[in-house]
């Protein structure tokens, strides 16, 4: 039985991982519309107080043979190596549709594309960013020191505890937390100022 996924998930491209090659083969071609999640301006905040000016907010790809272009929630673009970094907020359920999302598997192939355009992927699921934010951030930069040597930002961070696993969920698991009003309830402690973990790995 394959083990499920669990957040964060990274997707490192092969020219990156085996040839140290970081120039991306499909540059962001400006900022893009898409609605924003309810996490991402507070993460948005943190992100730039370590991050500074490397950090841009809806950015938009657009692979090859694609009518449509993708658009990263985050890009981070490491200063000395030109790294692309796609940063994805993952929640359980779309208050758009009310519908189940990110499950398991469905964003596999948009993750392909994103690397095969030489783009390293890191996504968190929307209770690690609104729970732990700078923990999230430490791990961000701890994936730029290792695969750059750039140690600037994660020096920044020693002070910040790891981030907390959760495991990614199935249709069916999203549809229980929707039902338990799971996604409202992280969101309404980060609004309250609460920083402990709403549910992780409950389901």
């Amino acid at each position: 039985m394959a083990k499920t996924p669990e957040y964060p998930i990274v997707v490192i491209p092969e020219l990156v991982k085996e040839k140290k090659q970081f120039t991306p083969l499909v540059f962001p071609s400006g900022q893009g519309d898409a609605a924003i999640g309810a996490s991402e301006g507070l993460f948005e905040n943190v992100l730039k107080h370590y991050f500074g000016e490397i950090v841009s907010p809806q950015q938009v790809m657009l692979p090859p043979g694609h009518r449509l272009p993708f658009t990263a929630d985050f890009l981070i673009i490491e200063p000395n190596t030109g790294l692309h970094i796609d940063l994805e907020v993952d929640e359980p359920i779309s208050f758009a549709t009310l519908k189940p999302t990110h499950c398991i598997g469905e964003d596999d192939y948009r993750n392909k594309c994103f690397v095969d355009a030489n783009w390293l992927v890191i996504r968190f699921a929307e209770e690690q960013v609104s729970s732990q934010p700078e923990r999230c951030a430490r791990f961000i930069a701890g994936a730029i020191a290792q695969l750059t040597g750039n140690d600037t930002y994660r020096q920044k961070l020693l002070h910040v505890e790891k981030v907390t696993p959760m495991r990614q969920w199935s249709a069916r698991q999203a549809s229980k937390l929707k039902k338990s009003n799971y996604r409202q309830g992280y969101l309404v402690q980060r609004k309250n100022g609460s920083s402990v973990p709403f549910m992780v790995n409950k389901h």
